[in-house]
């Protein structure tokens, strides 16, 4: 356990070294980097999060969402992070967002919900996509609860299409 503890702080000193790398717009660093940790701690959701991050950046999709897959299959069975696992959730969202697969946005989106309920975006990530879908109650239900967390700018998008 001492020795996993360890790795893992190691880990995360990559991590942060990647960081760096990416405030500076060097992508390609940055993502050597976080494959770097993941490779010392796989089961360190952010180093997930992060390579998938680059990869939709770079919209490279398809990697996006294979990583994230196996991220989640890897990072649930050892949860350490509810707040980053909910990140890869949210990552995962959006690539089914794109593919047309709202259903399956939604769920990503009610996972990442169950794991942090703090995120405002992840409310306003599924108001948007219920709306779509023609669910007013529930668009609206997520507006008020992404404004009761502090977002500011669902207030406007609330105004326009809720009662």
């Amino acid at each position: 356990m001492c020795s996993s503890a360890l790795a893992q702080k190691k880990a995360i000193k990559v991590l942060l070294k990647g960081d760096k790398k990416l405030e500076k717009l060097d992508t390609l660093g940055a993502l050597d980097l976080y494959q770097k940790a993941l490779y010392m701690d796989t089961t360190l959701a952010d180093s997930y999060a992060k390579i998938s991050d680059i990869y939709v950046y770079q919209r490279k999709y398809d990697k996006a969402l294979n990583l994230l897959n196996a991220g989640l299959r890897i990072t649930m069975d050892v949860p350490k992070d509810p707040e980053s696992i909910s990140h890869l959730y949210s990552i995962r969202s959006f690539l089914h967002f794109n593919m047309n697969k709202y259903g399956s946005a939604i769920t990503d989106l009610d996972q990442a919900i169950l794991l942090n309920k703090t995120n405002p975006n992840y409310f306003y990530m599924r108001a948007l996509i219920r709306r779509m879908n023609g669910d007013e109650k529930g668009c609206c239900r997520d507006l008020r609860k992404a404004i009761a967390l502090g977002m500011e700018s669902a207030k406007v998008y609330r105004e326009n299409y809720c009662n």
